[in-house]
């Protein structure tokens, strides 16, 4: 309808406020007019709206062209929704400067090299795999760590999505059949782990690695929603089975420095944000994050802009390995991002600290993916939850102010940066 330029508007509505007192409220339904072929050259759309009158609405309003959709969803190429026109011109905006992850469509690209899989183990038609701790102590397997032992043969961990968040591999662990969020005060040891319910053979494990030869492994939630704290929630984890709630994110190359650089990106507000524009229902799909803008490897070879000694691959590689390489069980990729996990900084679970570099990889990342200060400040403002919990816990929204005044600062570095450069120049 597009194409042919014959689709006028559609104006989708959700029924939360009780349009029709008898239907559920999660039912949605839309408005839409059709005029003859080559008549519109630009449909106007408004998405979530919930009475009539948002129908007048000018900020609701935005439009896109048959380009745009393409632009937006170049493989699928179905229509983005957008709560407003800023949010619309905001998202395009990105993926006019960024690629997606995987391009299926001419020209055909996947700067990553990306794979996926879907865990390594499903939890229903895999469950004759899986042993409990009940099992395996019965039959004489010792536990070390989280893994049980029995001569040179071991039985690894079976991760979940609900035990993994942002940069952290020990946010939950199972206690007997229901998991318990892991305290500060654990995470400041380095020989916690966090414990599964379900542990499987290693030679299975390894036969669902077969080509796979890291240590280590990226995952991300597959359960998701827009109305949650965050869309995408992406870590490193130790190379051990994985449930199939938590796909598994392989890289070509598999250059865990690198890699590093990919999960602070799929980590970053920015991102998230535009997930959000996408996700509709409960899963982030394989098809859907390939969609996503991602910032290309190449770019992390390039200077810092605001730190102008240094690769932006050598500024954020530390930062990275100091929020994951908090524990014993990540030692492998510690020595591969050359951070050592015995140092000072490493060995204690420092909230203020993490919050911190972690202000500092967002703000980063709002400049990568071009946002002027504005949008960042819109963009913040946008996750309501992290603004809720942060004035109930704090008073203020203190998460964006201090990404806001990170990215102050290092446009201030990039500014002063081009100024010398020109005095050279001139000189």
């Amino acid at each position: 309808l597009v194409t042919s330029k014959e689709l006028a508007s559609l104006y989708s509505f959700e029924n939360e406020e009780f349009i029709f007192p008898g239907v559920h409220h999660a039912y949605r339904f839309c408005l839409l007019t059709l005029t003859g072929p080559g008549s519109a050259e630009s449909p106007d759309f408004v998405f979530f709206a919930r009475q009539p009158s948002h129908l007048r609405d000018d900020d609701r309003h935005f439009s896109l062209s048959a380009d745009d959709m393409a632009l937006l969803n170049p493989n699928t190429g179905t229509c983005a929704i957008f709560r407003s026109k800023r949010d619309a011109k905001i998202t395009t905006g990105i993926y006019r400067r960024v690629p997606v992850l995987i391009r299926e469509t001419a020209p055909q690209s996947c700067p990553w090299g990306i794979k996926f899989k879907q865990g390594l183990f499903n939890m229903a038609s895999d469950s004759s795999l899986f042993q409990t701790r009940e099992d395996l102590e019965e039959d004489g397997w010792i536990l070390d760590a989280n893994t049980f032992r029995r001569g040179v043969q071991a039985y690894l961990p079976l991760y979940e999505a609900k035990m993994i968040h942002h940069f952290d591999h020990r946010w939950a662990t199972y206690d007997g059949v229901e998991t318990d969020d892991v305290t500060a005060a654990e995470k400041a040891r380095p020989d916690f782990v966090a414990m599964p319910r379900y542990w499987v053979a290693r030679p299975s494990v390894s036969d669902r690695l077969a080509k796979w030869d890291r240590p280590w492994l990226v995952g991300f939630r597959d359960i998701t929603g827009v109305e949650k704290v965050r869309t995408v929630i992406a870590t490193f984890m130790p190379a051990v089975a994985v449930g199939h709630t938590l796909p598994v994110i392989m890289p070509a190359h598999a250059d865990a420095a690198a890699t590093a650089c990919l999960v602070a990106n799929l980590s970053s507000f920015a991102f998230d944000y535009v997930a959000r524009q996408k996700v509709g229902g409960t899963h982030l799909t394989f098809g859907l994050l390939s969609q996503l803008p991602v910032i290309p490897p190449t770019t992390y070879s390039e200077t810092c802009a605001w730190s102008p000694d240094e690769s932006l691959v050598e500024w954020i590689v530390p930062r990275v390995a100091e929020l994951v390489c908090t524990a014993d069980d990540m030692e492998p990729l510690a020595a591969e991002l050359r951070f050592s996990i015995a140092g000072e900084t490493a060995s204690r679970w420092d909230s203020e600290r993490r919050f911190r570099l972690r202000c500092e990889l967002d703000a980063a990342f709002f400049h990568l993916y071009g946002l002027p200060r504005e949008d960042v400040e819109h963009v913040m403002d946008s996750f309501w939850i992290v603004r809720n919990r942060d004035e109930a816990a704090f008073g203020d929204y203190r998460t964006r102010m201090e990404i806001v005044r990170r990215y102050d600062s290092m446009a201030a570095e990039v500014a002063g940066a081009r100024r010398d450069s020109s005095r050279i120049v001139c000189d």
